[in-house]
Formats: structure tokens, sequence, C-alpha cells
């Protein structure tokens, strides 16, 4: 087989089709599909060949140049975006490597670019108890959305992990759900009282029955169908502009479960398992917020306010009925200086 004339349209199909068989995400499919077709894309416009041997990593490099430095809707690209762009490129051409289409992998040395160490957004204790009290939980719609409020910001569920929730996924008894997170890994995890009862409040006085017998789902719509992943965004952007948070979004009641668990004293490796991560290095920026929270809060623990100083100041003996008496103050040159 002559490797170096395969087009590259083709092993896009190749990978595509592998990663399909191997039960990769939907969203991680899709990525792969976007980066790559862009790629051929630029390819085509710039009249560059499109035929693996014409492929190097000085080509890819000028690839991603073109990403960073184009313009869209008046923005470069964010950092983040091209960071990710660059990990599917590394995945594609990794796998040509490891099925034997190049000699070499071509992008060993390619890097993504640094990412910025920016603090994760999260939810206020006044936003959240401003979302949570706009749902009225006497009617359907606010006890179910409750619930999923509640659940969201008590377990750190992505928004696909909850639109996939089965009924028999729930456990209020032990207080619990049974997850199926990315690349089909299973998990649990545990909510709390308040969750708990919003969620029995849905479950026992306004979850209908499903339209039938092949939905599962736990959270259902009116009709008695399974939400979408649309519905439960749309859902979330309605609620958070009631209640006067208009950025309300399900990655922002994960940011802000993850922070709050571990400025409660959660533990580390708790909050991996349960956000489903698979290492550390994921939840090390929730540590990072979580100590720079807790440093503001520490203000509590100053030294010198802990000493209670009553007379702090330059001149004056600091007696009772001096007017300047317990005030910081410095006596003024007679030349104007201080």
């Amino acid at each position: 087989m002559d490797k170096a004339n395969i087009q590259l349209q083709d092993l896009i199909k190749y990978f595509d089709t592998y990663n399909r068989s191997e039960g990769k995400a939907v969203a991680t499919l899709t990525w792969y599909d976007q980066t790559l077709t862009m790629l051929l894309g630029w390819l085509t416009e710039t009249n560059r060949s499109v035929t693996l041997g014409s492929i190097d990593e000085n080509t890819i490099r000028e690839f991603i140049l073109w990403l960073r430095e184009r313009i869209t809707n008046g923005h470069t690209m964010k950092v983040e975006s091209v960071h990710n762009r660059v990990r599917a490129l590394k995945a594609f051409f990794n796998w040509l490597y490891r099925k034997g289409y190049t000699d070499t992998n071509i992008l060993q040395d390619v890097k993504p670019p640094r990412l910025p160490r920016i603090m994760v957004d999260t939810l206020s204790e006044e936003e959240v108890t401003s979302i949570m009290t706009s749902l009225d939980q006497s009617t359907w719609a606010g006890s179910r959305n409750l619930a999923i409020i509640a659940l969201l910001l008590d377990t750190g569920l992505r928004r696909s992990e909850l639109v996939g929730l089965k009924a028999q996924d729930m456990h209020l008894e032990d207080q619990y759900v049974k997850v199926m997170g990315k690349g089909s890994k299973e998990r649990m995890v545990a909510f709390g009282n308040t969750a708990r009862n919003a969620i029995l409040n849905y479950l026992v006085h306004f979850r209908g029955e499903p339209a039938h017998s092949g939905v599962e789902q736990f959270f259902l719509n009116i009709e008695g169908y399974a939400m979408s992943h649309e519905g439960v965004k749309t859902l979330l952007r309605r609620i958070g502009k009631v209640a006067g948070v208009p950025r309300l979004h399900a990655h922002l009641c994960r940011h802000t479960y993850a922070t709050n668990f571990l400025m409660n004293g959660g533990n580390v490796l708790l909050l991996k398992q349960n956000l489903g991560h698979t290492t550390l290095a994921m939840v090390d920026r929730y540590v990072h917020l979580a100590t720079s929270k807790a440093a503001i809060l520490s203000r509590d623990y100053s030294p010198l306010d802990r000493l209670n100083i009553r007379s702090l100041r330059r001149g004056g003996n600091g007696k009772k009925g001096d007017p300047q008496g317990g005030v910081l103050r410095f006596k003024h040159r007679q030349d104007g200086r201080h």
C-alpha cells in the first residue's frame, strides 16, 4: 500500500469508524470531526496537497497559527479552543502512527498552547438562594425544576449525565445517584437532605407516568418524555432569568459544587471520584479556587485585629478625652513635608 498517497479525507473516515467502534462519546466524535474537517478545508483553500505524505510537522504548525490568528465575528479563537483543537490533531496523528500509516508520530513535539490559569466562576450564596427560592415546588414545573437545580448543585453532575439519569438510578433512601459518565464509566455520587427532599417531592407528588414503557429517564417533560440536552439548557437559562441570575448553566452549577465541596472540608480524592475525573490534575483548579477563597476568609484571623489595640497613633498621649485618641495620625512638619 502506498501510504504516502492516501487521501487525508479517507483517513479521517477510518479514524471516525475506529472511534465509533471503540464506543467513544458523541461529544468526542464531534470534536474530532470538526477539527479534522477544519484541517482538510484549510489545506484545500490554501492549495496544499491533501495526501498523507505531503503533511509534516510544519504544515500542522502553520494550521495552528491560522487557528490562532483568524478573525471570526470580530474576535480571534480563544486559547482554550485552540488548545482543544491541537489535542484533537495530536490524537489523530498518534492514531496514524500506531496503526502504521506513518513511520513516526509527526506531532510528537507539538504542544498545545499553554492555558492561562484563570479561576473558574461560581455562584454566590445569594445567587443560589435566589435561584432556589424563585421556584414554587407546589407546582409540577416548580417541583421538577427545583429537584434538577438541587441535584446539580449538590452532586456536580454534567448536563448529559442529568439527562441520562434513569428512575432506577435514583436511590433516595441511601441518598445517592448512580451515574453513567464519560467513557461509559459508572459511578455513585451522594447528595444531602435538601436535594433528597426536593427530589422526593417531585417523585411523589408531581412526576407523572412516562409516555410509554421505553421512557426510563427520571426527569420528564409535561408530555411524559425524557428531557433533552437542549431542553435542560433552555430550562436553566429561563430559571436564571427569572431569578435574576441570567448566567446560570449546568457547568456553572458543577463549578459551584466542586468549590463548595472543598470549602466545606471535602477530600480531593473523593471530589475526583464524584466529578468523574480520571486524574487529580482535573480537580486542581477547584483546589486553587477553594484555597483562594479560604485566603480571603482568613481576614477573620488577622493577628493585628486580634490584639484589639485601642490607641494606635503618633503624637499625643492617647489619654481619655483626647479627640484624636485611638487614631493613627502623622504630625505635620513646619516645612510642609510629612
